[in-house]
């Protein structure tokens, strides 16, 4: 009788939409699979960085707690030494470590700080699940977040406790808090809750990663090319009815920075502006990670599209051309009064928010770091768009059964893709798609490997096995931090100590990587040896290749 009271409670308590089933569904869904899969996912050199932060961060509001009245003399000892880049995300990591790992002991370190990834990634999940619906139904709910997902990179993404994939989260949240206060006018109090939602939103991402300053400047270009006729016709009235959500994402946005951001709660504007010129210092060669692919790019704005056409599951990359191509398709028969249904505004919303970050991305001038991580905050609006695209064609070929096309379409775009992922993990970051040749294809056109070290966790298990007791190890690109985490949590012997280099090194793990060519060369020289003794690959590829010195390997 317990068990059936208890029972109906939680029915209760369930959706009762299916809209809301399906976003449920996925969110829960990514997250036990991120949970479930992330502890064979290496530390790379940039998550040690943010896991540092985090937990740095997460002492700061501890202490803040404890004695409020030293939170200013404790900000700048905590957040100065990371300034350039806001601490929302790392703060959520270095929390969800202190809660889960420190203070419960329920995982490790690394997996208590990825929790809190994983919770963005969810959060993407049931955003993509929630949208779709409004575009496609159930076909759009079910097909958009595997879109995403089942690409192996953005599932790798999902792992790590760095800022790429809650920045994407965050930008697909605040657009979608847009669009639905486009959605809520007539509604006053909707409107105006959607509204402050977008603000509010907007300030995570602000808080996250200097990338969201330009989500204002975008929506707005957005709402004015939706109203263009009207602007041209009569621009005091187009210019009356711009969206609430922009003046509120202008007014909170910088507020919530504040509030999350505690190096900013003094000397506000000058340190504003000195995070930003840290920001813009790095103007990194976009060419130097995907190795030069065409030996002479003709045109820099090639980097983020080829990268993007080598790396996206041909099929998957197929229903997101497809989908931007038709979106582009659906505004033209609007403006010509072909199509009179077309929401004009969502379809620029859709379409830009799909471009803008690979046009950024492929600035000259822009910050860029390996892979697909400068422009993922694309890829959702294309998952999105793709999803529509395969439910309209079912419904085009099929009006009668449209989902035996569409099931049939989605079967041919996400199964190989979804062999694509199982094949490249843990090494989501080594992908390549068909087009590239796979891994293999990806090696022999130049096109460089993963630079962050995390490669090195599968070399773990040989080295705790065969390495010399006290053996000195050089992880090359593995950080110290990282290797003193792999330490604690059990993953590599506590008597082997990390090295400076190949020279003073008894063990060398080396990982193949255009910038580091010399250092293989001193290995051989150092250890006497051109041969291995162990290595990690994919598809054959080497990821990791294990050199050691006479006595030094049982």
């Amino acid at each position: 009788m317990k068990l059936r009271t208890a029972l109906s409670r939680l029915g209760a308590l369930s959706p009762r939409t299916p809209r809301r089933r399906l976003t449920l569904a996925w969110a829960l869904a990514v997250l036990v699979a991120a949970a479930l899969t992330a502890p064979a996912v290496g530390i790379s050199r940039e998550e040690s960085v943010h896991l540092e932060a985090g937990a740095s961060h997460a002492r700061f509001w501890g202490e803040a707690l404890r004695a409020p009245g030293r939170a200013l003399a404790l900000a700048d000892a905590r957040f100065a030494p990371d300034r350039e880049r806001p601490p929302l995300a790392r703060t959520a990591f270095g929390i969800t470590r202190a809660v889960l790992s420190d203070g419960l002991g329920w995982t490790g370190g690394v997996q208590g700080a990825r929790i809190g990834a994983f919770l963005f990634a969810a959060l993407l999940a049931a955003l993509l699940a929630s949208w779709g619906f409004e575009l496609a139904g159930t076909g759009g709910a079910l097909l958009a977040p595997a879109l995403f997902f089942l690409v192996p990179r953005h599932f790798h993404h999902a792992h790590l406790a760095v800022l790429d994939l809650p920045l994407t989260s965050l930008w697909l949240a605040t657009v979608f808090a847009y669009h639905r206060t486009l959605r809520a006018r007539g509604d006053r109090r909707r409107q105006v809750a959607w509204a402050v939602a977008t603000g509010l939103v907007f300030g995570a991402a602000l808080a996250t990663r200097q990338d969201a300053w330009f989500l204002p400047p975008l929506l707005l270009a957005c709402w004015l090319l939706s109203v263009a006729g009207t602007l041209r016709r009569d621009p005091m009235h187009a210019l009356a009815g711009i969206p609430l959500a922009i003046p509120a994402m202008v007014v909170l946005g910088p507020l919530v920075l504040v509030a999350s951001w505690p190096w900013l709660w003094h000397d506000t504007v000058p340190r504003l502006r000195e995070s930003l010129a840290l920001h813009l210092q790095d103007e990194s060669d976009p060419w130097l990670w995907f190795g030069r692919l065409l030996r002479e790019p003709p045109f820099p704005v090639s980097h983020p599209f080829v990268a993007t056409a080598l790396t996206v599951p041909a099929a998957i990359l197929a229903a997101m051309a497809g989908g931007w191509l038709q979106a582009l398709g659906r505004i033209a028969a609007a403006v010509r009064g072909r199509d009179e249904d077309v929401r004009v505004g969502d379809e620029w919303l859709l379409a830009l928010n799909a471009l803008f970050p690979m046009a950024l991305a492929a600035w000259p001038k822009a910050p860029v770091s390996g892979g697909v991580r400068d422009w993922l905050p694309a890829m959702p609006f294309l998952a999105l768009l793709g999803a529509r695209a395969l439910v309209t064609t079912g419904r085009i070929l099929a009006p009668r059964r449209p989902w035996l096309v569409t099931g049939a379409l989605a079967a041919l775009a996400l199964a190989p893709a979804a062999w694509q992922v199982a094949r490249s993990h843990p090494f989501g970051a080594a992908a390549w798609n068909e087009l590239a040749g796979g891994a293999p294809g990806a090696a022999s056109l130049g096109l460089q490997r993963p630079s962050g070290g995390d490669a090195a966790v599968a070399a773990l298990p040989a080295l705790n096995a065969h390495a010399a007791p006290g053996a000195r190890v050089w992880f090359q690109e593995t950080t110290r931090a990282a290797v003193s985490q792999y330490q604690l949590d059990g993953r590599l012997r506590p008597d082997l100590a990390p090295a400076g280099g190949p020279e003073d090194a008894d063990v060398s793990l080396w990982q193949p990587h255009a910038g580091f060519r010399d250092r293989e060369y001193v290995t051989w020289t150092s250890f006497g040896t051109v041969r291995p003794v162990a290595g990690v690959y994919l598809e054959e590829v080497p990821l990791v290749q294990i050199y050691a010195r006479p006595g030094a390997w049982r």
